[in-house]
């Protein structure tokens, strides 16, 4: 078991780094690119389209590993197929509405406010199949897939900082890379499979959105609000700190959030599905959640270490002395990213033992923790501060948690 759980995250490892690897590298060409001001004000808008991407698909998607004894597997897709077409035009259209009343809504989400249905659809599908991909142990597809999407954002964006498009440039180019993407996994599919899939009746599809109904019912709501609090600090500080600090912390989140994206989603994709199979056999993936929990946390503790050393000196370097702030933000915010890497893959055990309950309340105590520190602080540093040590704290909690529910029917 152990050889072969570090052999399927070795592949999607590949296929992450890949991804990041692009991700990371165009971020050298955007800064030069575009402006720390655009590049906030994309964020901003990114923001609102990541809050709906949450949305769309109901969650139903986490459904694949339930632990359920049933293979819903097919109903489950086209499940998640026609929420999140019908979802994805209902959240942009309430969205344009918001900001026809409200003018706290930002100014770059009114004025491309319908590119959103596309960009939210072509999300919620993606996350959809990249879950079919892990369900079906198909990794090594897996990995290709976020290197498409990495590989297909990064070239839309870059073409279009050359043509000087602006910030309309990230943002068609965001919704164009995640459509072309999304419809290149779609394709790898066995087309037989994906016809046996929509051929499914309405009577079994309504079947297991009841029966996995806790998913919108809790789940939902839970990473919703995670989204909320993890995309807030974006927004808050454009608002409050203006569009330049916004898009210095952008490059702190996108750039700290990297090793986490690199390891921690690769070995998620297969602990969720070992532990998943574990909790059917025998009520319990113990052994699987302290193994990976070791394997984090040493991993993780060396990087972290020396990046508090070299964080600021590292990103006026590579990305120039206009970009030296966002150092000082990474340094303040080492606390966080180290905890939300070693515990983030292991909150899955939460889904697994379809405690979303207890999620939601933890999720729900971070969001107030998260509005608190940027709305009440008086600048920028204080606020990633409190921010920082705050959220560390909450993820010692949220460990605690996922442990008990990886023990399973016994604890």
């Amino acid at each position: 078991m152990k050889s072969k759980f570090f052999s399927r995250v070795r592949s999607v490892l590949i296929g992450t780094l890949g991804a990041q690897v692009i991700s990371l590298g165009v971020m050298l060409l955007l800064v030069r690119l575009y402006s720390p001001g655009e590049l906030g004000s994309f964020n901003v808008w990114l923001s609102f389209a990541t809050i709906m991407a949450v949305v769309v698909t109901g969650r139903y998607e986490l459904a694949l590993f339930s632990g359920n004894m049933n293979d819903d597997s097919k109903p489950i897709i086209k499940l998640v197929l026609l929420i999140t077409v019908a979802l994805s035009i209902i959240a942009t259209v309430l969205v344009a509405i918001a900001s026809s009343f409200f003018e706290q809504v930002p100014s770059i989400v009114k004025s491309y406010s319908f590119v959103l249905a596309f960009v939210v659809f072509g999300m919620g599908a993606n996350k959809g199949l990249l879950s079919l991909l892990a369900f079906q142990q198909a990794f090594n597809k897996l990995g290709i897939a976020r290197v498409a999407l990495a590989g297909a954002i990064a070239v839309a964006q870059v073409l279009a900082g050359y043509f000087a498009l602006g910030v309309s440039g990230l943002i068609y180019g965001q919704t164009i890379g995640v459509l072309l993407a999304t419809l290149l996994v779609f394709f790898w599919f066995d087309r037989s499979w994906l016809k046996s899939c929509w051929d499914e009746s309405t009577r079994s599809v309504r079947t297991v959105a009841f029966r996995y109904r806790d998913f919108p019912k809790f789940s939902l709501p839970a990473d919703l609000t995670n989204t909320v609090a993890s995309q807030l600090p974006v927004i808050l500080i454009a608002s409050r700190f203006g569009a330049e600090a916004a898009g210095w912390f952008a490059l702190t989140i996108k750039m700290m959030g990297a090793p986490v994206t690199l390891l921690a989603t690769s070995v998620l994709d297969v602990f969720k599905e070992q532990a998943a199979r574990d909790y059917r056999v025998t009520g319990s993936c113990r052994t699987i959640f302290l193994r990976t929990f070791i394997v984090l946390a040493l991993l993780a503790l060396p990087p972290f270490v020396l990046f508090w050393w070299l964080g600021e000196w590292a990103f006026m370097f590579v990305f120039g002395a206009e970009w030296m702030e966002s150092g000082r933000y990474a340094i303040l915010l080492i606390p966080m990213f180290y905890m939300r890497f070693v515990v983030s893959p292991l909150s899955y055990t939460i889904y697994i033992a379809q405690r979303q309950g207890l999620d939601l309340i933890w999720q729900l105590g971070l969001l107030g923790i998260t509005a608190a520190c940027f709305l009440l602080a008086g600048g920028v540093l204080e606020a990633l501060w409190w921010y920082s040590a705050s959220y560390a704290i909450m993820y010692v909690i949220y460990f605690a948690m996922s442990y008990r529910c990886a023990k399973g029917v016994s604890s």
